[in-house]
């Protein structure tokens, strides 16, 4: 099997890599990721395996190929140096020589025996070769080359948008696997889809794998990764940085709850959030706030206002990430939270909001990530706070989807009168606490949240 090295396409997906001696189509819309997903092919076969790549590209010069991969962290032309690595630029081939060319092409390809091989793309070939000819060189030059050397090859199609036929209509009929990648519009978001509607040898479970590019380069959803394990049973607490909130949920909250703070705007579920990170922080945990509506300087301001000691949170264990998730997936979103899970390992995590997020993607599609995150902080056992900028009447919370994933909800709400804004407060749920049934009284002051009773 010859494996990509991207682990949850080799695990979950082919279930070990591709059968060796393939020729495997990758068809996808512009800017879909094929180029990238091939070149990680080749790459991470020399880097992680020791395999000789060749990579022949009809589309960008080797310069151009080399500086956009080397920004995905691929430095090719190590691998050329050290003899694992060849790219073979076929750009300003004229078409009357490109028969020639391809001689010279399959020479080259013998004497340097690569194990995996990109076609980038092929449907120039096809454009030049015609049917017939494009026939020809994939099912008995290339294909027996790859038959006989144990190698697996990649040939790039071009799909338009829109378009069911892959390249040329023949590509597909001569090859062992094919590979779609695929955009689908949700909501004010476009994601990218994987779709493998055929694999010789393979058995593949679902009709369609979400994925991103990022940094790194493509990564998938890695759901499988996130089953709930069995739980060390625990009656470790930790604070939410309220004296009175601890009371009134039975001495805190139990180390990896899923806490939900849900009201309307201005009843204060940032200044609830900034107590449980400053706090948290400060006894020595290490602590992540993910600001999605709120700039880092207006809540270091915030925190500053209310007396609570920020400097020396950021000085230790807080860090603050702030982005806006604005035309971004569900699953590109919680790809960047568990990455910052697992490089900087917090035991307290804020989302500050659901509503940003919310307001630009499809809800069941949120619900969703939701789901995932709550089992990521679980299995991490990392205390989570949610916001939620939603009207509540303590009895009902509008976004039950993720209201019956988190342990604790904290509803909040006010109400104008003659004397100014009441502010009141109530636990309207708390797993396994013995918490307060009542309805109480708080104000924001300069000491931050004040609850009475």
């Amino acid at each position: 099997m010859t494996r990509t090295g991207i682990d949850y396409f080799d695990e979950c997906i082919l279930k070990n890599g591709f059968p060796d001696g393939s020729l495997i189509l990758v068809a996808g819309e512009p800017g879909a990721g094929k180029t990238i997903f091939s070149a990680t092919f080749v790459y991470n076969g020399a880097k992680k395996f020791g395999e000789k790549g060749i990579y022949i590209s009809l589309a960008e010069t080797k310069k151009e190929f080399y500086e956009s991969m080397k920004q995905l962290g691929m430095n090719f032309e190590e691998l050329e140096n050290k003899g694992l690595f060849k790219f073979v630029d076929l750009v300003t081939v004229r078409e009357e020589t490109i028969k020639k060319e391809i001689e010279l092409l399959m020479n080259e390809i013998i004497k340097f025996q690569p194990k995996r091989i990109v076609v980038d793309p092929i449907s120039v070939f096809a454009q030049v070769l015609g049917v017939e000819g494009t026939r020809v060189f994939l099912h008995t030059m290339l294909g027996r080359f790859i038959k006989t050397y144990n190698s697996t090859a990649l040939l790039i199609a071009e799909k338009a948008i829109g378009a069911e036929k892959i390249g040329y209509g023949i590509e597909e009929f001569v090859v062992d696997g094919v590979i779609v990648l695929r955009y689908q519009s949700f909501g004010e978001v476009t994601r990218r889809v994987m779709e493998i509607p055929k694999m010789r040898r393979k058995s593949i479970e679902k009709s369609c794998y979400e994925y991103v590019i990022t940094q790194d380069g493509i990564e998938f959803l890695a759901v499988p990764e996130l089953m709930r394990e069995e739980m060390e049973y625990t009656l470790e607490k930790v604070t939410t940085g309220i004296e009175k909130l601890d009371q009134m949920l039975d001495g805190g909250l139990y180390r990896g709850a899923n806490v939900l703070i849900v009201g309307m705007t201005g009843t204060g579920k940032t200044t609830f959030s900034l107590h449980f990170a400053v706090a948290n922080a400060i006894q020595g945990r290490r602590v992540a706030y993910l600001a999605f509506e709120e700039p880092m300087d207006q809540l270091i301001r915030a925190t500053k206002n209310y007396g609570m000691p920020i400097e020396e949170a950021l000085r230790s264990n807080l860090k603050i990430f702030t982005w806006v998730p604005e035309s971004k997936t569900p699953v590109y979103t919680f790809l960047k939270i568990k990455k910052i899970i697992e490089e900087f390992k917090p035991e307290a995590l804020v989302v500050d909001s659901l509503t940003a997020l919310r307001q630009h993607m499809d809800e069941k599609e949120l619900v969703k990530m939701i789901r995932y995150l709550n089992l990521l902080t679980k299995a991490n056992r990392i205390t989570a706070y949610f916001t939620l900028n939603e009207e509540t009447n303590f009895e009902v919370v509008p976004f039950t989807g993720a209201s019956t994933m988190v342990d604790v909800i904290i509803g909040l709400r006010y109400q104008l009168n003659k004397e100014g804004i009441e502010r009141k407060m109530a636990i309207v749920k708390a797993r396994g606490s013995d918490h307060s049934r009542k309805i109480h009284r708080y104000e924001i002051t300069n000491k931050g949240v004040e609850i009475y009773e």
